[in-house]
């Protein structure tokens, strides 16, 4: 299983508290360079997107979305925040 981590620069806290919750995989893009991520594929293994919003552009949020979507992937859309990450780990399915 891999949860996919689209967004931020310091994700150490948030891969630790998927680990923690999932014990899954953590593959992380940074979103930095937005048109090779928006042509990106999914890994082929993910069973969870969580998107930082303050750290991604609208149109890789908006692809992302698009993708795991199609894929039937669940996606958690937050901020840079452990706690909230948590509570929303715990309602995803």
């Amino acid at each position: 299983m891999t949860v996919l981590i689209v967004g931020g620069d310091y994700v150490t806290s948030l891969k630790h508290q998927i680990s923690t919750q999932r014990h899954a995989r953590i593959e992380h893009w940074s979103g930095r360079e937005t048109k090779g991520f928006n042509q990106r594929s999914l890994p082929n293994e993910t069973r969870l997107v969580v998107v930082i919003c303050d750290y991604v552009s609208h149109s890789l949020a908006n692809s992302v979305k698009e993708k795991a979507s199609r894929s039937g992937i669940p996606l958690v859309f937050c901020h840079r925040s452990v706690n909230e990450l948590k509570h929303k780990l715990l309602n995803a399915h």
